[in-house]
């Protein structure tokens, strides 16, 4: 009997250097996915790039820094002398005047401007400084409006780190778990090849049959082709995880598994409340910095030079003043009280807007702290069938050996327990996944 089969298979060329055949298969199996295994990357490296590289974040960094240089500016406004040259030439003659244009005793025909002004004109070439005063109410609003507007920056920024966390780490976990789709199936090829070397010999022993050793060979071209899908899909995710955080790196590498912990809810004032706390402040800010306008204003000025209205003698029309300016408003249409109005109104939407916002996170809390403890649980169930799983198919391998089992009982059992083991596996990214979501809530 076992003549005639060794005779069927050497017809069929299925022997034809089994060895070498095998070894080779091997080989390809460890070769071809070798570049996913030339390093790991971790993810606070995904995290990292992605800050560093994300245009939002470039734009939001300068446009805060030009702010903040612009509270220099602010600061010399309301502070700095201000000094500058000026210059006049301002001809006024007379007519009807005899022919003669410019004149301090003109006659009574002659038709210009008063005598004060159309002696000559004006004739200037100043060095003139300007020295506020009494200026640091109106400099502090000022600056508490353009603190403001800074402060939303940052948070806008400090949540968009939050955001670019919370996806990354989404995406991350998402090529994990194709990358785990990968390295089962991988470790199945693996076994399978294996098996199929071991039934090979018992077949010629006449412990298994013909039809056996064929559904294990199929089996495993099946599962190699399987294979090759599963890294090609792998290779995609991760170009586009790398390509969401800035990395052009296209080696491929094995992500390491990550382990999420779970935070506390934020003891200080949650970073998504922030931005309704900065728009009921920016309220105030605004309607402060439009006061100014209300505020009394004085100013020191001071010129020196050539100042003249007549051309007779300008060498000594050379000199020096000084004075002291002041405004202040009256009434201007009841604008004050209209912004007074108006930010009361922005106050008023941001503290409803506040509340909904509270809502919706201790919403979103409250479900994902459910789903969470049904991950776990689920999990931990996983977990043990995982491990009597184990142990069943260490005792399938001694039996088939022995050729004491039938092929498709020992096919079943190793592919349930590739699909339990899979299915822990992204049962546990599912589990991480979910403590990031509720991560990101607590902040």
């Amino acid at each position: 009997m076992l003549k005639k089969v060794h005779n069927i298979l050497k017809k069929k060329g299925m022997f034809f250097l089994p060895d070498l055949f095998f070894a080779l298969l091997f080989i390809l199996l460890l070769s071809w996915p070798f570049q996913f295994l030339q390093g790991q990357t971790h993810l606070a490296q995904y995290i990292a790039s992605a800050r560093e590289n994300t245009p939002q974040v470039i734009r939001l960094q300068k446009q805060i820094l030009v702010l903040e240089l612009g509270k220099k500016n602010i600061k010399a406004l309301y502070n700095a002398p201000k000094g500058y040259i000026s210059s006049d030439i301002n001809l006024t003659p007379y007519f009807n005047n005899n022919g003669v244009l410019f004149t301090t005793n003109p006659s009574p025909e002659a038709i210009g401007y008063d005598i004060g002004i159309t002696n000559g004109g004006l004739y200037s070439a100043l060095m003139n400084v300007d020295i506020p005063v009494f200026n640091r109410k109106s400099k502090q609003n000022a600056l508490f409006w353009q603190d403001q507007k800074i402060g939303r920056l940052k948070i806008l920024l400090k949540n968009l780190y939050f955001n670019l966390d919370r996806k990354v780490t989404g995406l991350y976990f998402t090529t994990l778990g194709i990358q785990l789709s990968y390295l089962t199936q991988q470790e199945s090829v693996r076994l399978l090849s294996g098996e199929v070397k071991i039934m090979e010999q018992l077949t010629r022993k006449g412990l298994y049959r013909l039809v056996d050793y064929e559904l294990l060979r199929t089996t495993l071209s099946g599962d190699s082709i399987k294979l090759q899908t599963l890294a090609n899909a792998y290779r995609l995710q991760l170009m586009q995880l790398k390509s969401i955080c800035g990395i052009s790196d296209s080696t491929l590498r094995l992500l390491k598994m990550e382990r999420i912990q779970m935070t506390q809810p934020a003891t200080s004032t949650s970073s998504f409340i922030a931005p309704y706390i900065n728009d009921s402040l920016s309220a105030i800010a605004q309607n402060r910095f439009f006061n100014n306008r209300y505020l009394p204003k004085v100013m020191l000025y001071s010129n020196a030079g050539l100042n003249a209205v007549s051309l007779n003698g300008m060498e000594k029309k050379f000199g020096l003043s000084a004075g002291i300016r002041l405004s202040y408003t009256l009434f201007d249409g009841k604008q004050k009280q209209v912004s007074k109005e108006q930010s009361m109104v922005r106050i008023d939407q941001a503290q409803s807007l506040k509340k909904l916002k509270l809502k919706n996170i201790q919403t979103q809390r409250s479900a994902l702290l459910k789903a969470i403890a049904e991950a776990k649980a689920n999990l931990e169930k996983q977990g043990r069938l995982k491990q009597n799983y184990r142990n069943l198919i260490a005792l399938y391998k001694v039996e088939v050996q022995k050729g004491q089992v039938p092929v498709t009982g020992f096919l079943m059992a190793l592919r349930n327990y590739n699909n339990l083991k899979l299915s822990y596996g992204l049962q546990e990214i599912k589990l991480y996944k979910l403590i990031n979501e509720y991560n990101y809530w607590n902040h």
